[in-house]
């Protein structure tokens, strides 16, 4: 007598996975640096812990995701890194020496910057099968971010610093259970031709994931610089809660209504409406509104995040055979970790010298990524002539 073993649909699972590895990104990303400061790091080494990710996933992300390529099963590669998450996490607990409280913190976030772009070439894998719609898949991650922040934010009132350290060992955990439901691949593909296999070597594939990346790194300043921005401007901390909420939300709709965008709309064209977005968008942040026209300009967010990561992610789909999905996703990641490392330091530097006309800058960030796919607009029509499907 068999007992048949009740699987979620590939979606299903996809979608819980995004759920949980972004759950508890939404508590790390804000709330880390409590932790880090209560174990008795000063401000500069919290900075250290923060910036050194930045410069190491330029090693650690296309090292991890060519692994999860050769792996063949990319959910052996996706468990093992969310198990040294939690390993490292729980090794964190009983450190006291400053050195290996940075080193293991790093150690933590380098790990967490890996996870995103697995996860995504799992999703686009399913989606070239059939098996799933990206954009549907992917916004579960996006409210399940928005769940973590206000999570974080009530443990952390009600318990400080050592509750919200727990919520992240929750957090590590729940994802790594979330990868034993991670959908099986599918058939091995055909053997891509070596023209396909060699596009994300190309200069052209080069150029759009950079024009990516420049769009979203143009968001440093919305993230280092917004809250205070606003906040000057004489709205409460209620109200600018709500700001960011309505971002979010935005992203969420696009994501869940993206897969109705004609195919005739290219991820090119995607991303060119982003970039021109994200120049409107940023420009607007200069301009003193009021509480409902600010509102209203963070729905803008749909287009400069969401619109823009489903195009290059529907160009990596499009473009890239199964076999280099991650290893494209990684060089994409490390694309847009040192765009944002650039804007970031570019943003701190205008907003201290010109307030909130230095976000003027960030719609340069956008600009150049429009002016780059515009440069390359006929070696990228090009690459048509080495779709993935090849």
């Amino acid at each position: 007598m068999s007992i048949a073993v009740c699987r979620p649909k590939p979606s299903a699972a996809m979608s819980a996975f995004f759920a949980a590895a972004f759950f508890v990104n939404g508590v790390v990303i804000p709330f880390f640096p409590v932790v880090l400061t209560a174990r008795g790091l000063s401000a500069g080494d919290v900075a250290l812990v923060l910036g050194l990710p930045y410069l190491l996933r330029l090693v650690s992300l296309p090292l991890v995701t060519r692994l999860a390529d050769r792996a063949g099963d990319r959910r052996r590669v996706v468990a093992a890194v969310c198990g040294l998450v939690l390993a490292l996490g729980l090794a964190f607990l009983p450190l006291a020496g400053r050195l290996a409280v940075i080193g293991t913190a790093t150690a933590v976030l380098v790990l967490l910057f890996c996870i995103g772009p697995l996860a995504d070439a799992v999703a686009l894998s399913l989606e070239r099968r059939g098996a799933g719609v990206y954009g549907r898949m992917r916004l579960w991650g996006s409210a399940s971010f928005i769940l973590g922040n206000l999570a974080g934010g009530a443990v952390l009132h009600r318990g400080g610093a050592d509750a919200v350290y727990l919520l992240m060992l929750a957090g590590f955990a729940i994802a790594l259970a979330a990868t034993a439901v991670l959908p099986p691949p599918g058939p091995l593909p055909k053997p891509a031709t070596a023209a396909a296999a060699g596009i994300v070597r190309r200069p052209a594939f080069v150029a759009v994931l950079v024009a990516g990346a420049l769009m979203q790194a143009s968001h440093a300043g919305l993230y280092g610089f917004a809250t205070l921005t606003w906040r000057q401007r004489g709205f409460g901390d209620d109200l600018i809660g709500a700001f960011w909420a309505i971002g979010v939300v935005a992203e969420i709709v696009l994501f869940a209504l993206a897969h109705r965008i004609p195919a005739r709309v290219s991820p090119v064209m995607l991303l060119v409406g982003c970039g021109l977005v994200g120049v409107l968008r940023w420009a607007l942040f200069t301009i003193d509104t009021d509480a409902a026209t600010t509102a209203a300009a963070q729905l803008l967010h749909a287009g400069t995040f969401a619109l823009g990561h489903y195009g290059t992610m529907r160009f990596i789909r499009e473009m890239v055979p199964e076999e280099r999905a991650a290893s494209a996703q990684g060089l994409y990641g490390t694309a847009v970790g040192v765009g944002m490392a650039a804007a970031t330091a570019v943003a701190g530097r205008l907003w201290e010298r010109f307030g909130d006309d230095g976000f003027l800058g960030m719609s340069a960030f956008a600009g150049a990524g429009v002016v780059i796919l515009v440069l390359a607009r006929t070696r990228i029509g090009r690459l048509g002539g080495t779709p993935a499907a090849a």
